[in-house]
């Protein structure tokens, strides 16, 4: 209606903006081989960074509202799997057309940022009321996240070709691994996001939550940067991706505290099947154009 005052966007519409964004990302990402996205590449994956911010913090309002965090972690759990075996399945079927995915899924990162703060809300409460066997045992939890990691790292090492183990069944074995467990550490962003989701939802207020966001993007340029021995110069913060999620920050900051209306259950189809209704658009573009 015209004339209606904005009064800021709701977490469903936040998760509609971030939806757009990482599908702009994945055209860039998966469909650059049609003249459309490949010469906007740049732009759109500039874009796309503002995706998994945006979600984060929608993911910690969530957190603090929902009835049972118990139901929602054991949801992102299962809908991480579901991701991960739909991508092993999906590789599996069509490596010698679409090619094949990486089990690259960005639900475990939220799995682990909602587990960590089931985890650190009893260890506080146990020590306020000075049970300290249960805040052992909730410390002993946050330790328990890192076999994880230590189990992904070990299942690389299995000596699978002496046992008769081909390449295309050593990649399905892997990728079946990784449906069920991903380290809290090598995730699909890096260790920072995790604990940057952590850090806003121990912080009420959306000001204190953005600012938080932007100490993330600066820690998530270096860590890109750093390693590779580039300057800190401003050109170099402008022409790298991973700066661009700062521009989240913004986006943030117009949520006006309403959960608004929209789908549950439908980030968890729409994530793993819009890279491959792109690749498969990819694919018939090129036996169209002759590529």
């Amino acid at each position: 209606m015209l004339g209606t005052k904005f009064k800021g966007f709701s977490a469903a519409q936040l998760k509609v903006i971030a939806l757009i964004a990482m599908t702009m990302d994945h055209l860039a990402a998966y469909g650059f081989p049609i003249p459309l996205f490949g010469e906007n590449e740049a732009l759109l994956r500039a874009i796309g960074r503002i995706a998994a911010p945006v979600f984060l913090f929608v993911l910690t309002e969530s957190i603090r509202y929902t009835r049972s965090k118990g139901k929602f972690l054991l949801r992102l759990y299962l809908g991480a799997v579901g991701v991960g075996l739909f991508t092993t399945i999906t590789n599996a079927l069509f490596l010698d057309t679409i090619g094949k995915f990486r089990q690259s899924n960005i639900l475990f990162d939220y799995f682990y940022v909602t587990l960590y703060i089931i985890l650190l809300e009893e260890l506080i409460e146990a020590i306020k009321k000075r049970n300290w066997k249960k805040g052992i045992l909730m410390v002993a939890g946050i330790a328990a996240t890192y076999i994880p990691h230590y189990l992904s790292e070990l299942v690389y090492t299995l000596p699978l070709a002496e046992h008769g183990i081909g390449f295309r069944q050593a990649w399905i074995f892997y990728d079946v691994v990784e449906s069920f467990v991903q380290s809290p550490i090598h995730g699909e962003y890096p260790v920072a996001f995790v604990i940057a989701g952590v850090l806003m939802y121990f912080v009420k207020s959306k000001y204190p939550k953005a600012i938080i966001l932007v100490l993330y993007s600066i820690v998530y340029f270096v860590n890109s940067y750093i390693g590779i021995l580039q300057g800190l110069s401003l050109s170099n913060f402008l022409g790298s991706m991973e700066f661009y999620t700062i521009f989240a920050v913004p986006i943030v900051l117009l949520y006006n505290g309403e959960k608004g209306k929209g789908g549950k259950y439908f980030f968890y189809l729409y994530y793993p099947l819009h890279r491959y209704v792109i690749s498969i658009i990819v694919y018939l573009y090129g036996i169209w154009s002759g590529m």
